[in-house]
């Protein structure tokens, strides 16, 4: 008999508290109706979530992953295709935090291919990788 898992469907709400329990899950993301603040489990060494931008269009609203505190922060982070960088062409960059106190991650106005990645591996931060297709560019910041 196959394995199966129920995937978590986010919401559209302007705040979604993830989880610990639906660690491994992939969280799929709704096309929103406003911003939606995404905040994290205390980190816990083995915890990870995706998120899948599941709408159909552009999304016109933001995705903002927030721990709360600079002390619990992101590291790493994502590829990013800016659709808006030209007539012909679309230009691949990627994004970091500053991995010492970058607290909050923004994904601007998601488009379809967007996924993202917390990963918790010394329980202390989180782990950001993945890829956000937008016509604006992801950022990192305190709080």
């Amino acid at each position: 008999m196959p394995v199966t898992y129920v995937p978590v469907t986010v919401p559209d709400a302007a705040a979604y508290t993830i989880k610990a329990d639906n660690s491994g899950l992939i969280h799929y993301m709704p096309d929103l109706a406003a911003d939606c603040t995404i905040t994290p489990p205390t980190p816990r060494a083995g915890l990870w979530f995706e998120f899948v931008y599941s709408g159909a269009a552009a999304d016109a609203h933001d995705w903002i992953f927030d721990t709360g505190t600079n002390t619990r922060y992101y590291k790493g982070g994502v590829v990013y295709n800016l659709t808006s960088a030209g007539d012909t062409e679309d230009e691949v960059v990627s994004v970091m935090s500053d991995g010492n106190s970058n607290s909050k991650f923004t994904v601007l106005t998601p488009e379809g291919g967007t996924r993202v990645r917390l990963e918790c591996a010394d329980g202390a931060t989180w782990n950001v990788s993945g890829v956000v297709i937008s016509a604006d560019p992801p950022t990192f910041g305190d709080q």
